[in-house]
């Protein structure tokens, strides 16, 4: 027996966006993207959308609000393409109730918890803009105690997204403002600057976004498009003088080109020449572009995600670093087990590890694989009958070429060979494959992995020469997680900010923290002013939709009010110990209120008086609540938070004023 329902929902949307639902019934489309249900904005108010649509009777109706841009097909036979925008994210869906239809909720809000994300990559692709300092440049004197603005537009619209008259109206036009002004709605570019103020992607003011001229100057132009090779993009800059205020109209001064042709490959530097209004060269744009391509073979839905996910009493967790930790370090914490192995972590875990945190590249036949150097070392003969160890690069084998040599680590080039007393056993042995690790330890541990991708450092080294291109790398990486991942904690993090931004927007489940060294004066500093510091690692946190940080212990320890910005942010905190493994230290950041601390040597400095992971008594509880849940169940309408903790579909009980973790 089918009935009649209504939805009702309020929100704010932009130009080409509209409300849609989807849910667990076959009526509202199994939570696929391609399922979701369209509803119809109201006449009177632009804010009400509306849905009546027949459903079966006989069926539980879980279902989720989304904000989506639908696209026409290029052939009439081609099914319509979904581009999620904005979606709910409770880990407990609304659903149906005998008495909801005369109810309007409100896009995001349930219980009056918030949480809503945005999308993930399916059909489209994104590129990513890059100004940092000298990325624009003026010849001009009379404009150097200027204030600079920039604002970029997409030129060229894609085929099916608008109609032939504005195409041909557009080709024919000589006229750059009248392009402009025909600008539609897709392809979509949203801008975003590297400050408290400006550091959430939205739309473009009329004049753009401000370009401050300072050595951590950082700000991104983000374009969602399906095929750049029919996307040109025109910047056009502005400039304020001295003395006039944010109101006052700025003076446009000059414009220049990124054409499709100059994207050779997924990581690049353009450099074109700005033009004044006359067409008289006056100044030069230089950007890094940054290509994001969805994730082929692997189809998501919105059945669930813990992307901005993190409960109130996921606090202090224990994390093994490398499992039982650093088995090379010459410092007391040394492990005995040879680090990021199967064996390692086990005994992490074993002594009451939540999670273990470990390293993950991928081999030339594109497997990944667990290991923190990127370079290995074997061990041959020179002509004069000599050993010598050769340094190898750990891309550029397979994984039964990492797996079979008799291979060490780099720092055995300098201290000598270091002996573990358990070569041949599997369990001790390194290069471990991701799918290995997932499949052999207990599930209710939590698993942090570091995707270890080099960068550029602020020398202009490259920290790993002629990496594996970025995309290809990360579905790798990507496809054995969520094939394989369960109902395990898992989160991501990397010291690469292009890898975060790549996750995070390939897939919609796990969260992403950027791993940071903080302001130091023991490491080199990278070249993206995105890692310099934790202020600007918080400020990308929210730029991107990253879950939070993942800092040195050290920085903190030094300027504890670091720790109040990420919480003021509503952000997760974890930090790493580097060389201060000792229980006291370990104690003390837990005191601090981080939400998790890396260390070495868990045997020694963790002191757990139940050695257990916490998401094994959330998953006991889970499953006594559920019990509860199922025999004194209501059947009435509810989306709340104030469910069983760590199960896959349920959270803790969260009041209105909890911290929410929007993307």
């Amino acid at each position: 027996m089918v009935v009649q329902h209504t939805f009702k929902v309020k929100c704010q949307v932009q130009a080409g966006e509209c409300l849609a639902v989807t849910g667990s019934s076959q009526d509202l489309g199994r939570w696929r993207k391609q399922g979701v249900q369209p509803m119809v904005q109201d006449t009177e108010d632009n804010a009400l959308w509306q849905l009546t649509t027949t459903l079966d009777e006989e069926e539980d109706h879980l279902f989720r609000y989304c904000v989506v841009m639908i696209l026409q097909p290029l052939c009439p036979a081609s099914p319509r393409r979904i581009i999620v925008r904005r979606w709910e994210t409770h880990l407990l869906a609304r659903k149906i109730g005998e008495n909801s239809c005369s109810s309007t909720d409100t896009f995001g809000i349930i219980d009056r918890v918030e949480r809503v994300q945005r999308g993930w990559l399916t059909d489209e692709m994104m590129i990513q803009f890059k100004l940092s300092q000298g990325g624009i440049t003026i010849y001009k004197k009379k404009y150097s105690e200027h204030r600079l603005w920039a604002k970029m537009t997409p030129l060229v619209k894609e085929w099916g997204h608008c109609s032939d008259q504005d195409i041909n109206q557009a080709e024919e036009s000589i006229d750059i403002q009248d392009v402009r002004d025909r600008c539609g709605t897709w392809p979509i570019v949203e801008a975003a600057a590297l400050n408290e103020n400006d550091c959430e992607r939205k739309f473009q003011d009329q004049f753009g976004i401000e370009y401050k001229k300072t050595e951590d100057s950082f700000v991104i132009f983000e374009a969602q498009l399906l095929n750049p090779s029919s996307v040109a993009f025109l910047v056009d800059i502005y400039a304020r003088g001295p003395g006039t205020s944010d109101n006052d109209i700025p003076d446009h001064i000059g414009m220049c080109y990124i054409y499709p042709d100059n994207f050779k490959q997924t990581i690049g530097k353009l450099r074109t020449p700005i033009t004044s209004m006359k067409f008289q060269p006056m100044g030069k744009l230089t950007v890094d572009y940054l290509m994001i391509n969805s994730t082929p073979q692997l189809e998501m839905d919105f059945s669930l995600s813990y992307r901005n996910y993190w409960a109130d009493d996921w606090k202090g967790l224990d994390v093994g670093h490398r499992g039982l930790g650093n088995s090379y370090t010459k410092g007391h914490h040394c492990s005995s087990i040879k680090e990021n192995t199967i064996a390692s972590m086990r005994d992490a875990i074993q002594h009451g590890a939540d999670m273990v945190e470990f390293d993950v590249q991928v081999s030339k036949d594109l497997v990944p694989i667990v290991y923190h150097e990127f370079n290995l070392c074997v061990q041959t003969k020179t002509k004069q009958g000599g050993d010598i160890m050769l340094d190898v690069p750990v891309k550029d084998l397979t994984v039964a070429e990492l797996q079979g040599l008799k291979s060490h680590h780099p720092s055995e080039k300098e201290s000598g060979v270091k002996s573990f007393g358990n070569d041949g056993e599997a369990d001790h042995e390194p290069f471990p494959t991701l799918e290995d690790i997932l499949l052999s330890l207990d599930v209710n541990c939590g698993f942090n992995i570091e995707i270890k991708y080099g960068q550029m450092m602020k020398d202009e080294k490259e920290e790993d020469k002629n990496p594996m291109e970025m995309n290809l790398f990360l579905d790798q990486v990507l496809k054995t997680v969520l094939r394989n991942g369960r109902d395990r904690r898992i989160i991501f993090s990397s010291f690469n900010p292009d890898v975060c931004t790549m996750i995070i927007n390939k897939q919609n489940k796990y969260p992403v923290l950027l791993l940071t060294q903080g302001e130091n004066s023991k490491y080199e500093d990278f070249m993206d002013p995105r890692t310099w510091s934790i202020r600007n690692g918080v400020w990308f946190a929210e730029m991107s939709g990253l879950l939070g940080l993942s800092a040195m212990a050290e920085a903190l320890i030094r300027d504890p009010t670091q720790i109040e910005l990420v919480k003021s942010r509503d952000q997760v905190l974890f930090c790493w110990t580097d060389e201060q493994n000792d229980k006291e230290t370990v104690k003390y950041l837990k005191q601090l209120g981080v939400n998790g601390v890396i260390y070495d040597r868990m045997d020694q400095n963790n002191d757990k008086i139940v050695k257990e992971s916490i998401f094994v008594s959330d998953s006991k509880l889970a499953a006594a609540q559920a019990s509860t849940a199922q025999s004194s169940s209501s059947g009435v309408s509810s989306g709340s938070d104030s469910t069983p903790r760590s199960s896959p579909g349920a959270s803790p009980t969260r009041t209105g004023n909890s911290p929410n973790f929007s993307g």
